[in-house]
């Protein structure tokens, strides 16, 4: 956030989204099961394939999203009152945001000093506002009042509310929020405790202040003792049930709350802290978490994987599973190979991951397909005894790990030897598997000639000024949310009246199409020129934004609804299931606000208060990284969306007619 001027637009845009808003097109549906990657990748990436730690994809805030739920007085008017902490006062940003039909009046005391926030009197010295509405899309919008005040004094205000003919439209009773940012150093950061979020499994998280300044916070974020003198997690439940669970201080001085869901579904957990910081300022944060729990669907099974030869190259290594949810047939497994050398060291081969179909043998044992190229093994000198490690099944929409296994043993069929020096070079087959016939990709009626699909981001629409492209195609899939997986079956299904196709992709459209080529053969398998997947604007690391997002939007009941995958817990787990050839096919851009002196720059105000610059509106920079793919570059002056300060990122013509130039067709 860089402040000078207080020059606003308004609350809170919606994320990912843009604001070309087109009617729905028709999009080629599914006709038969997609063909599957068996993907391979050197030991030299078993780390970038392991189980992140949850600790270290957390938010940080700086920041308060307060609930506000009015109640009548005698007097008629309707209030709300709460106590409020500014404790960095050099400026302090006050947001309402509410369906009112009128507009909330805001009162402010510290007994000292009092302010009245209102757009229909004077307001005090220093404060600037803003009035304007946050629309979701172009569809109904509510209104935002929004007051920046410069060197707000600090300390605890009362604060209260208040309307004279609210509209009531949430069964919750909350209305709207108030927000209160700051620039301040001192940040709550927030965290799951695991990704383990499996029914009937304790799921947690954990919450501390700490100093975001390099020669405060060392070597890293460190929690600060003797800050936090309250901590709560308040819980929605899929059910749109909500419950407040207070935080206990462990031993390193961070405070933790669990809980143990009875249903699958998204939640919602928002962290509410107060306290004092080590300045002796009294301050309020919060931070919004927004992650799915599912059903416990199968359970690997201990004992001997027993090997299979395929053909000459393939190696079946089927894993049994005890099933306990037969809706659940889809997963995607990962996992490590281990040998043994001459030394008879174990020494790791390969690691091998993909989607897989639940499947049953002809004595009804229940398995997941799992398959080895044994030119590995060879490559890596490595003979019996074998061994899958770190092992996993995850659900294959969230990626959350169902069942996991540190160690199976592998009785290996004999395998084929091979000439080391002709495997210097790995060829395609060894990551990706056997590349089936164009024919059994595209459909029967597939135009014969390359072509270039424009794919749009989460909750969207065409984006893309078509005139700047040539021989191509507009993918829509207008104004919904889906995950990575069903976003690039439907890419693949669009694709497939083509013979061969490239992507050029905006926002979220960037992660399903790497998703595409990743898990599936498709189209973009069989195109040729000098980029196959290009992206402007995607988060590929996850968006701040999810949490709070999916918290108002559970509260106006408005917006394509919750989006795990954008978050960064799942675009973590996402991002370990991604190999290193598959990122090095896209080519990514990022974009943020034209910075100058004079004013205070910004892409969208609202958003720019719960993220870190430099950011688009929606994607930090830092966010929108994607390591071991091909960085095109940072511009500045062109922002997310058609709705915000800068010009749409999409409608770059500069950028635009590099990436048709080069794109894949």
């Amino acid at each position: 956030m860089n402040r000078k001027l207080f020059v606003f637009p308004v609350l809170l845009a919606l994320f990912l989204a843009t604001v070309s808003w087109a009617a729905p097109s028709t999009t080629v549906e599914a006709t038969a099961a997609p063909l599957t990657k068996q993907l391979a990748a050197p030991p030299s990436e078993f780390a970038e394939h392991a189980l992140p730690d949850a600790a270290e994809v957390g938010l940080s805030s700086h920041t308060a999203l307060i609930p506000v739920e009015l109640t009548q007085g005698k007097d008629g008017l309707w209030r709300w009152q709460g106590a409020v902490s500014v404790d960095d006062g050099r400026q302090v940003t006050f947001m309402l945001l509410s369906a009112a039909t009128d507009q909330w009046q805001l009162s402010l005391s510290n007994g000292a000093t009092q302010a009245q926030l209102s757009p229909t009197q004077a307001l005090p010295a220093g404060v600037s506002y803003q009035r304007s509405e946050f629309t979701l899309g172009e569809g109904e919008g509510y209104p935002a009042d929004v007051y920046l005040w410069e060197k707000a004094p600090s300390g605890i205000w009362q604060a209260t509310i208040t309307a004279a003919n609210p509209t009531f439209f949430n069964a919750n009773g909350a209305e709207g929020y108030l927000v209160i940012g700051q620039e301040t150093p001192y940040q709550l950061y927030s965290h799951l405790n695991n990704y383990e979020l499996v029914l009937d499994n304790e799921v947690g998280l954990t919450a501390y202040l700490y100093d975001t300044r390099p020669t405060a916070r060392g070597e890293g974020r460190t929690p600060l003792r003797n800050t936090i003198t309250q901590a709560s997690m308040v819980l929605q439940t899929p059910a749109g049930q909500s419950m407040t669970i207070p935080m206990q201080q462990n031993s390193t001085g961070e405070f933790v709350a669990v809980t143990t869901p009875t249903a699958v579904g998204n939640y919602i957990a928002q962290i509410q802290v107060r306290g004092v910081t080590p300045a002796g300022r009294p301050f309020i944060r919060t931070s919004e978490h927004v992650f799915p729990v599912v059903a416990p669907s199968v359970q690997l099974q201990d004992g001997v994987v027993a090997g299979q030869a395929m053909d000459d190259t393939r190696v079946a290594l089927n894993l049994n599973v005890t099933t306990t949810n037969d809706q659940a047939a889809e997963f995607t497994l990962s996992a490590e190979l281990w040998g043994t050398n001459a030394q008879q060291e174990l020494v790791p081969v390969v690691w091998l991951g993909g989607t897989a179909v639940l499947q049953t043998d002809a004595n009804g044992q229940a398995y997941l397909p799992l398959s080895l190229d044994s030119r590995w093994v060879a490559l890596a000198q490595a003979q019996a005894p074998f061994e899958l490690r770190q092992v996993r099944v995850q659900d294959n929409q969230t990626h959350i790990p169902v069942s996991q296994a540190a160690q199976l043993a592998i009785a290996m069929p004999k395998l084929s030897s091979y000439d080391l020096a002709s495997l210097q070079t790995i060829p395609d087959d060894m990551l990706m598997g056997a590349r089936p016939s164009a024919d059994l990709v595209s459909n029967p009626n597939a135009v014969n000639s390359g072509r270039l699909l424009l794919v749009h981001g989460y909750c969207s629409g065409g984006v893309w000024p078509t005139a700047q492209f040539t021989n191509a195609s507009t993918f829509l899939d207008a104004n919904q949310s889906r995950t990575h997986d069903q976003f690039a079956n439907l890419l693949l299904n669009y694709g497939s009246q083509f013979s061969s196709f490239g992507i050029v992709a905006h926002s979220q459209g960037g992660a399903a199409a790497l998703h595409l080529y990743t898990y599936y053969w498709s189209g973009l398998d069989y195109s040729s020129g000098s980029r196959l997947i290009q992206s402007v604007g995607t988060p590929y690391q996850g968006t701040a934004l999810a949490g709070s997002l999916a918290m108002i939007g559970s509260v106006f009941g408005a917006g394509c609804g919750t989006n795990w995958d954008l978050t960064y817990d799942g675009a973590s787990l996402w991002l370990s299931g991604i190999p290193s050839w598959a990122r090095s096919r896209v080519y990514y851009s990022t974009t943020s606000f034209n910075d100058v002196w004079w004013r205070y720059d910004y892409c969208h105000l609202a958003t720019d208060v719960f993220l870190s610059d430099p950011e688009d509106g929606t994607t930090e920079k830092s966010a929108g990284q994607l390591s071991g793919a091909n960085n095109m570059g940072h511009k500045t002056g062109w922002c997310h969306t058609a709705s915000m300060r800068d010009p749409a990122q999409y409608t770059d013509s500069s950028r635009n007619a590099n990436m048709n130039t080069y794109a894949n067709r």
